[in-house]
């Protein structure tokens, strides 16, 4: 059984996998002591760990943490060992999350293709036919822009973060959930066709990543919704490097 670990700036997301089944999914907030979350896996025979990390900090205290726990050194995923093309300018500054994305995306598609991944940040990344990463952009994440907004403006209060029934909201709360949520589906929605026209091609969109569920239905074009890409991309660079 393999531990799949993807660390993120808001959280970290933990998931068994064997025999080609994600056995349990869990969602550690940066403030949860790992310590206690790993070891309810210790009934579990895992016998292999691998970690995917933005967060060098983290990376070390999941390390020493796992060591002690189940007596395994994990692997972590970096550009050295990913053996994924990037064509980029500098290839240690790409993610390792989209890094891991980019790695499944090329396995489940073949060919041109647009991942967007919902984080702390809203990122795009785009692979080629020949499975290269070209590069993309990076944008604030949905919860961010709200938090931003709120915290900046002194007469807002927090609002559920979810679609209004309509874009004209009669209240603060609508007004901002309309503003945040149809602002990111309209951008998203520009983004993917300048990156086409740019590119001279139509590309497979893939979403990811946690508000993927929520705006997936409000998008004009074609896409795939594939929530565990980034752990999927963790397990296939360990795989090829055991």
């Amino acid at each position: 059984m393999m531990l799949l670990i993807d660390i993120g700036n808001t959280n970290t997301v933990c998931a068994l996998y064997d025999r080609d089944n994600y056995i349990t999914i869990k969602r550690i907030n940066l403030d949860d002591d790992p310590n206690q979350i790993l070891s309810l896996l210790l009934n579990y025979n895992i016998i292999s760990v691998a970690i995917s990390s933005v967060v060098p900090t983290l990376t070390k205290i999941y390390t020493q943490t796992i060591k002690k726990i189940f007596n395994i050194i994990p692997f972590i995923i970096s550009y050295k060992n990913a053996n994924l093309k990037l064509a980029v300018e500098s290839a240690k500054e790409v993610g390792n999350d989209r890094i891991c994305n980019a790695k499944a995306a090329i396995s489940l598609t073949q060919k041109n293709c647009i991942i967007v991944d919902f984080g702390t940040a809203t990122t795009y990344d785009v692979i080629n036919k020949n499975g290269e990463f070209l590069g993309g952009a990076i944008a604030p994440g949905i919860d961010v822009s709200a938090e931003h907004l709120i915290k900046k403006a002194a007469l807002l209060n927090d609002a559920v973060l979810e679609f209004p029934k309509k874009i004209i909201g009669k209240n603060t709360k609508t007004n901002i959930q309309s503003g945040v949520m149809y602002s990111a589906i309209y951008s998203i929605e520009g983004m993917i066709k300048n990156i086409n026209e740019e590119l001279e091609i139509e590309s497979h969109v893939i979403l990811t990543g946690g508000f993927s569920k929520l705006i997936s239905p409000k998008l004009s074009f074609e896409h795939n919704l594939e929530s565990n890409l980034t752990l999927e991309g963790i397990r296939l660079i360990y795989e090829e490097n055991k």
